[in-house]
């Protein structure tokens, strides 16, 4: 259970539940009554641009809040410098937004940065304090445990979608030529033994990946099985396989990329698997979007990850009528 009954508690969980510290940010934390005891759980952890557009901020963030129940909601402030005012301004009108809308505002802090030291206010009680270090937090030895890491920074997660040297497609295509219509089957396969083993994807497996994700969408749909053996396995594959694609295979394998981050309780990083997926697009016009525009609604309006999953249902069924079979 994640517990945020104090201004430390929350300042030292948030690069934790985000997934990275952020900076010149507006952090909204949504919480709601627990199923087991009196202590609230976590209903999302969302990160702004401190300068954003409040209006459409404010409507994404009270819609989740009234679908999920909301009980409360924790507003943090970590900017500093002449942006400061400005962005205590929008994080006012958002509390405002929330309230409207029955989720009272538990707490509103600010803080220039998160890092060890730093002076943080409570805007409401005035009360003052210093920032905890937070790689000390309870938050962060969780994730920690759970294999999860957190970065000094949004853009240290956005490298890890650095585009690699371009796997050699001519021996994908002479597998194909070769296995025919069993060409799916036997890359989804290989490619599931791979994730399970947490081996290194090869470039002529991620060529062949490449090829069998921009063939079609129901083709790319069965590579969304890969998550039945587990989210963070087929993330940590599939985000190899992408990096070596260019064009369409790469708009494709971004966006299961992204769902398995959404899936592994990732969201923030899902957001930026999205981002680059549709950045690629721009340049692959050929390249099908729908599964990223239906996955970006999903994580803008919040749906939780749950709510998802049936897409990993539906691709190991189509995975399983091309020949797949799965323990």
């Amino acid at each position: 259970m994640i517990r945020l009954s104090t201004a430390t508690d929350v300042l030292a969980a948030i690069p934790a539940l985000l997934g990275f510290v952020p900076v010149q940010s507006i952090v909204a934390i949504l919480v709601g009554e627990s199923d087991t005891d009196n202590a609230p759980r976590v209903i999302l952890a969302a990160r702004y641009d401190a300068d954003t557009d409040v209006a459409s901020v404010a409507y994404q963030l009270c819609g989740i809040a009234v679908r999920e129940q909301a009980t409360g909601a924790v507003l943090t402030a970590v900017v500093g410098g002449p942006g400061a005012s400005a962005a205590l301004d929008n994080m006012a009108m958002l509390g405002d937004g929330l309230e409207a809308h029955g989720t009272r505002v538990m707490m509103s802090l600010h803080t220039a940065e998160l890092i060890e030291g730093s002076q943080w206010v409570n805007l409401e009680t005035l009360e003052r304090g210093a920032v905890p270090d937070p790689s000390t937090s309870a938050v962060a030895a969780t994730m920690v445990a759970e294999g999860r890491s957190i970065e000094t920074t949004r853009a240290a997660i956005a490298a890890r979608y650095g585009i690699a040297a371009e796997a050699d497609a001519r021996p994908a295509r002479e597998a194909f030529r070769d296995q025919g219509h069993d060409f799916p089957r036997a890359t989804i396969t290989e490619l599931a033994a791979v994730a399970r083993s947490r081996e290194v994807p090869s470039a002529d497996l991620a060529a062949r990946v490449g090829m069998v994700a921009a063939a079609s969408p129901q083709l790319r749909d069965a590579l969304l099985s890969l998550a039945h053996y587990g989210a963070a396995e087929a993330h940590a594959a599939m985000l190899l396989v992408a990096n070596q694609l260019r064009g369409a295979a790469r708009v494709q394998t971004l966006t299961a990329t992204g769902l398995f981050a959404y899936l592994d309780g990732r969201g923030a990083e899902a957001g930026i698997a999205f981002d680059i997926a549709r950045e690629t697009a721009d340049t692959a016009p050929e390249a099908d979007t729908g599964l990223l525009d239906l996955l970006d609604v999903a994580v803008q309006n919040g749906i939780h990850p749950h709510a998802i999953a049936e897409l990993v249902t539906i691709g190991v069924d189509v995975a399983q009528k091309l020949g797949v079979e799965f323990d």
